[in-house]
This record gives C-alpha cells, sequence and structure tokens, in this order.
C-alpha cells in the first residue's frame, strides 16, 4: 500500500499551510461513516520525523525589544545626566555673577561659601561628564561633536576654577577693592606683591584651559549649544592675555609704582584747541613722584617757565635732517612744538633735554593726555570744585579749559594761571576722592583707544609695556606686527580754533593692486560769540585770511617700505610749506590747507604697499576736541592680516 507524504524530508512550511488549508475546505466526514483505513509502516523500528516549527524571527524580535528598553533607559540616563550637568553649570554662572558683586562687599565670609557653591557645581558637571555614556555620545556621528564640546568647556571651566580660581579668592582677601586705590593719596601696593607668586599657576590654569577648547569648531554645533559656549570661550580668551601680561609685567608695575624706591614722572596736558600730531600744544605740565604707590605732586610748568629760565628758543636735541624738514623749524626749538611728530618718544626724549638743561631734572617716565582724558576720569572721581566756586565736571570739562577759558582770560598769563590751578585742584581731587579702581581703569581703556594716551619710559622693561599695551605712540618701524598709517595735524595759524574742528576718516583699499586711500574731512564750526584775539589766528593776516579760518598742516605718513602715489590736494594752500622728508623710516609729506567759517575741506592720500605679508592694520590720527569718526572699508580685509 503506497503511504502518502513519508518523504524523510519535513514539509516545508508553504506545504504545511497548504495542508492545513485543504483540511478545512474538504467535506466532514462522520466517524461511523468513514471509518479510518490502517496505516501499515514500511519500517516499525523507525519513527515518523516530527515537524519543528522555527523560532528564531520571535528570539531576534526578543532581542531588539530588550535592546530597546536598554537603549531607553541608557538615553534616559544620559538625558538625565545632561538636565544634571546643565542645572550645575548654570547655578556656577550665576554664582560667578554674584561673586563679582559680593567682591566688592566686605563680607568675606559670603564671598568664600559662594566660591565654594561655584566649585561644587563645577565639580558636579566635571564628573557627570566624564562619564561612560558622555564618552560613548561623543563618538556619534555629528551629536558627538557637541558632546565634545560641552565636555572640553566644563574641563576647562574646572581647570580655572580648581586651578585660578583659589589664588585668586586669597588675592581678593587680602585687598579691599574699596580702599585699593588712592587711600592716603596712592595704591595699596601689598596686596599686588603678595599675589605675585601666585600669577604663574593662575597663568597656567588659563593656558590650559584655552588648549582645552581651542579644538572646538563652534561653526557646526547646534546654535543652542554652540552660544554658551562661545560665550565661556570668549571670557578665557579674552582673559588669557591679560593674565599673561601681569605674569610677565606684575614686577615692572610695581617697580613703576615706587615699590623699591620713588619714581618720578612729567605730565604733559595737549590742549586740543591748538591741535599738535598726538594732541596739542603742550604747554602746561606738572611733575608727580610715586612712593611705594603713594602720588606725590613735585612742581608745574608752563612754556613760560622756560622763557624765563632761558633755555626756550634753543635746540637741546638734534634730529636727522630728512626729519627735520617735515616740520616748522619750531620743533626742536618751542616746546609747544615738541608734538608737532607723531612720534611720541621722540616728544618725550626733548622734554627730558629741555628738563636737565634747564633744571638739572631727569624723569622714568613722560605721560602725555589731554582735557577729553580729564573728562572720562571725572566721569568716575565726581566734579572739582574750582577756585571760583564752580564746578568742573565730566560734561563741561572740555569745553571750559579748551574754550571758554579763553573768553574768561584773554591773555597768556591769566588762562597759565588758571589751568595751572585747575590742574593742582584735578590732581588733588584724584587722590583724595573716593573712586572704583576697576572703572577708572575702564575710562583710561577708553581714552588709550581714542588715541589720547601716550607713555615713554625709560626703563626698558616699562617701555615694553607700553608697547604690548599699545599706548607707546611710537611709529613703527616694520610690519610685521602692525602696517601703521597715519594722518595728522599740526595748527600753523597760532590760534586756539581747533576746538571748533571736526573730522572724519575713511580708507578704501584696492587689494590687487596694493594700495589704500586714507580721507578725511575737516569741518570748521566756529561760533560769532568767539572774540578772543587768543582764540582767533595770529598768522591769518599775512596770508589774507579771516582770523576765523584755520590753517592746517596735514602730514600723510606711510608705513615702512611704502610710498605715498598722489595726495589731494596735490598742492597745498601755502606753496612754500610744502614739505617731505622721512622719520623712523617712514616716508611723509606735509600739505597745508586752509579751512574757513562753516566750511568743509576733503584732503587724502594713496599709499602703495611694498610686496610681502602686512600686518594688521593700524590707522592712527591726530585726536581731536571731539570724537573722530573712522570707517576702515571692508575692501581692506584682503590686504592686511586679521591677526592682532
Amino acid at each position: 500500500m503506497r503511504l502518502e507524504d513519508t518523504s524523510p524530508l519535513p514539509a516545508t512550511e508553504g506545504q504545511l499551510r497548504r495542508h492545513a488549508r485543504a483540511a478545512a475546505e474538504a467535506p466532514a466526514t462522520s466517524v461511523a461513516s468513514a471509518p479510518a483505513e490502517p496505516v501499515e509502516s514500511t519500517d516499525a523500528a523507525t519513527p515518523r520525523p516530527r515537524r519543528k516549527r522555527r523560532v528564531w524571527p520571535w528570539v531576534v524580535v526578543g532581542v531588539l525589544l530588550i535592546l530597546g528598553v536598554v537603549a531607553a533607559i541608557v538615553g534616559m540616563q544620559f538625558l538625565s545626566e545632561v538636565k544634571t550637568a546643565r542645572a550645575a553649570l548654570e547655578q556656577a554662572k550665576t554664582q560667578l555673577s554674584t561673586l563679582s558683586t559680593e567682591l566688592g562687599s566686605a563680607d568675606q565670609a559670603q564671598v568664600q561659601a559662594t566660591a565654594d557653591a561655584i566649585t561644587q557645581n563645577v565639580a558636579v558637571a566635571a564628573e557627570i561628564v566624564e562619564g561612560p555614556l558622555w564618552n560613548v555620545a561623543a563618538k556619534v556621528p555629528f551629536v558627538g561633536q557637541n558632546v565634545d564640546a560641552v565636555q572640553r568647556v566644563t574641563r576647562a571651566v574646572d581647570i580655572l576654577v580648581d586651578r585660578a580660581l583659589p589664588p585668586g579668592m586669597q588675592f581678593m582677601a587680602t585687598a579691599d577693592l574699596d580702599k585699593l586705590a588712592v587711600e592716603g593719596g596712592g595704591i595699596n601696593l601689598e596686596p599686588f606683591r603678595q599675589v605675585q607668586g601666585s600669577i604663574p599657576e593662575i597663568a597656567a590654569a588659563f593656558t590650559a584651559a584655552q588648549a582645552e577648547v581651542a579644538p572646538i569648531d563652534s561653526s557646526s554645533l547646534l546654535p543652542e549649544v554652540a552660544e554658551p559656549i562661545d560665550q565661556i570661550t570668549t571670557i578665557i580668551d579674552q582673559a588669557a592675555p591679560a593674565i599673561d601680561i601681569a605674569e610677565k609685567y606684575l614686577p615692572t608695575l610695581l617697580d613703576m609704582a615706587g615699590s623699591g624706591g620713588t619714581k618720578t614722572y612729567l605730565i604733559i596736558f595737549q590742549n586740543n584747541a591748538e591741535i599738535r600730531a598726538t594732541g596739542g600744544n603742550p604747554a602746561a605740565s606738572m611733575i608727580l613722584t610715586m612712593t611705594d604707590g603713594k602720588l606725590g605732586y613735585a612742581d608745574q610748568a608752563s612754556s613760560a617757565t622756560f622763557y624765563a629760565a632761558g633755555t626756550q628758543d634753543e635746540e637741546h636735541m638734534s634730529l636727522p635732517a630728512e626729519t627735520t624738514g617735515l616740520y616748522l623749524p619750531t620743533l626742536t626749538r618751542h616746546s609747544q612744538d615738541y608734538t608737532f611728530t607723531p612720534d611720541f618718544p621722540t616728544t618725550a626724549q626733548l622734554f627730558q633735554s629741555l628738563w636737565t638743561a634747564t633744571t638739572g631734572a631727569t624723569f622714568d617716565g613722560v605721560i602725555s593726555i589731554d582735557p577729553v582724558v580729564l573728562s572720562h576720569m571725572l566721569a568716575v572721581a565726581g566734579p572739582v570744585t574750582l577756585a571760583s566756586g564752580e564746578q568742573l565736571t565730566a560734561e563741561n570739562a572740555v569745553p571750559v579749559l579748551l574754550s571758554e577759558s579763553y573768553e574768561r582770560f584773554p591773555n597768556g598769563a591769566a588762562s597759565d594761571i588758571f589751568f595751572a590751578d585747575t590742574a593742582k585742584r584735578v590732581f588733588d581731587h584724584l587722590t583724595a576722592a573716593s573712586w572704583d579702581p576697576m572703572k577708572m581703569l575702564a575710562a583710561l581703556e577708553q581714552s588709550a583707544n581714542e588715541q589720547r594716551v601716550n607713555l615713554a619710559f625709560t626703563n626698558p622693561e616699562a617701555q615694553a609695556l607700553a608697547v604690548e599695551l599699545g599706548v607707546d605712540g611710537a611709529l613703527a618701524t616694520d610690519n610685521v606686527a602692525q602696517t601703521q598709517v597715519g594722518i595728522y595735524l599740526n595748527n600753523s595759524s597760532v590760534s586756539k580754533l581747533d576746538y571748533h574742528l571736526t573730522s572724519a576718516i575713511t580708507a578704501t583699499c584696492d587689494a590687487a593692486a596694493r594700495t589704500m586711500t586714507t580721507t578725511m574731512t575737516l569741518h570748521n564750526s566756529i561760533t560769532d560769540d568767539i572774540h578772543s584775539n587768543y582764540t582767533l589766528g595770529w598768522r591769518n593776516g599775512s596770508y589774507g585770511l579771516p582770523r576765523t579760518t584755520m590753517m592746517l598742516d596735514v602730514l600723510f605718513f606711510a608705513p615702512h617700505g611704502a610710498q605715498i602715489t598722489q595726495t589731494t590736494p596735490a598742492a597745498g594752500d601755502v606753496q612754500r610749506w610744502e614739505r617731505s622728508g622721512v622719520e623712523k623710516g617712514n616716508t611723509a609729506v606735509s600739505k597745508t590747507v586752509f579751512v574757513p567759517k562753516d566750511e568743509t575741506v576733503t584732503v587724502s592720500y594713496t599709499v602703495a604697499f611694498p610686496e610681502g605679508e602686512l600686518g594688521p592694520l593700524n590707522l592712527r590720527h591726530t585726536p581731536t576736541a571731539r570724537d573722530t569718526a573712522v570707517t576702515v572699508d571692508a575692501s581692506c580685509e584682503a590686504l592686511f592680516s586679521q591677526a592682532g
């Protein structure tokens, strides 16, 4: 008897399904009417093979479900860690703001408690981001770079809090910032001496923090990640150079402040009403001393001092003929004209030689400021009461000193007395009043950015600091650290008209031709109520000009190796005053222009640069009594290095 479905190979699942379907569709048969037919086996000893059901799909599904659950748990754990780390860092950020406010208080216990809380929060965040989940996530494409950035920033903050905050707190505990400035007419140097040994560790911490965040490319991060990271890295990048300067120059700063013995400085006041290349006529000056941080008043002088001594109108220091050819011959003979040159170290040397010839005095440094700087300082220190009883304030200092005083005191002797008394009262006020030293530093920084502060020192380390801070006022001798282009003004009318001068500067470039054109507009806004003979032009009559017309020598300076290819005007209004020369390797020409009342004159020049890389552009100009708007066109970006 033939058997059905007895093949030794198991039926396929498709076959089983077909058999099952066929059986279900067959007519029902009664057991009684259709008895089962006995089946004979061909081999009674061999059992019929059993059909096994495949189970592997269910195993795969089960494994995937388990992995999904695990992934969900891991993901939830990671998100939980992200939230915890973020909360800790945000708390630390808030506490840092609180700490900066508390530092001005006398509650050292509260300051320390806040610092401890910052340390704890940053430690929590740092421990979390170094966990295994973060290390794995950092390797996931796209997401990983964001995770890595967060890890790096957290590590950088942890470095600063762990290594820089403790010595910083030690300094703050020693220095009472409210009493740090001007107590007894000076600055308490002891906290700075104590912190000196900690500066290297603080600097090393900032260096390590910078190295940690350096690989971060914020342009590839999610916006919600990039923004806070940029905030932190910016703070690190801005603070690190200041820490480096502190490490490098703190001993020098202490020495400059008289920590090792008295230092003597000449302060010259540049009068922008009679304009000069670095500011104005330096007729007024004061000698100050610094002894262990305490300021002292030594003497005052004006140009009349040197006339009385017989040392005015004499040359006490010679300059190269190629340089003196750029200026009126009084550059080296009249102290009022020592600032004709835009090279402040030369001005300082001229004053040093004059004082040595007059009194035998020598100075550790020469410092130059103008009335606008005084106005910035008075904004911090408050007003000064003058001999007349009126108040000299941040708002009225410039007009009072540069214009109104000449209407009140129309002769030179009377105005000299007024300026001398005012300068002494301002000095006494600054050394006796209580003011915020950080705000005063900000005021001086603003003044320096406006090119109103110049410093020159005999100590090479002190002079290196002035160069580092960009307040040396020197003509550059190469184009490596900077490419220095300059446009300067000198008064030739012998007047105080230039208080009424407003100016603006624009620069455009042709990178392919390697040229730059600098343009300056000059506007004379003198009003009809100005009558003082001391203000109006003394030399104007010789040239048939109204006394309200400004006569300005415009100096065009090209950087090292560059040439001036054209000027506007091509010839000045006084052709016999056409001048050209070279000062410290910088080629320059001078053109005299007349600027009548209520009129605007435009001057310009084009410089062709030498081949080779050019350092960052430094566009210097003469600071006037009013702000000078300076605009450098985007066309110059391709010509100069942007690093600085």
